[in-house]
Parts: structure tokens; sequence; C-alpha cells
């Protein structure tokens, strides 16, 4: 599982939040894989730039492995607008310009 993929179907499960509040749900997203994998971001660990201009996003999985993505697959993410409010900044582009994280 090292690319992040998940290859089973898991059944969706409400949240329970008499028994456990403020729980937060994996974020299922689609980045045109196959309809039989279910791709969750737990967070955005730390970003870097190459070439000063692209930037990549860590992204935590919630399989446990941390992968490398481009901005661009992950410009709709929760977890990115919540790394990018905890880091002061409205943007991405107002994040630091380090070449790693």
């Amino acid at each position: 599982m090292s690319d992040g993929v998940m290859s089973q179907n898991w059944q969706q499960v409400a949240n329970d939040d008499v028994l456990f509040l403020n729980r937060v749900t994996p974020e299922a997203y689609d980045f045109g894989a196959d309809d039989n994998q279910e791709w969750f971001v737990e967070e955005i660990k730390g970003h870097q730039w190459q070439n000063g201009t692209n930037l990549e996003l860590k992204v935590q999985w919630s399989a446990g492995d941390t992968t490398w993505e481009l901005y661009q697959t992950c410009s709709k993410l929760a977890a990115l607008d919540r790394s990018l409010e905890l880091q002061g900044v409205k943007r991405p582009s107002q994040l630091a310009k380090r070449t790693h994280a």
C-alpha cells in the first residue's frame, strides 16, 4: 500500500456523534483511480517547491503512508484548507518557498 491505494471496498459507516463527539470521518477523494479504490486523506503534513514554482504537498493517508502530491491534484481537499489556515495563509502561493519539508 505504499502508493496510498486501498484495494478493498470499505462499507461507509455514519459517525455516531452521541458516542464520539466531533469525530471526523476521513475525506474520500477521487484521483482518477479505478472505481474499486478509495483514497483517504488524513492531513497535509508539509510542502515543498520544485524549481521555485511547482508546489508539492506531503499527504498523510489513512493507511499510514505519506506521499508527495502535486498541488493541482490536491487543490480541492478540505485537508489543504485546514493546512493553509494552520499556517496563517489564505492561498497556497503564500506558503514559504522552501525546497524540502
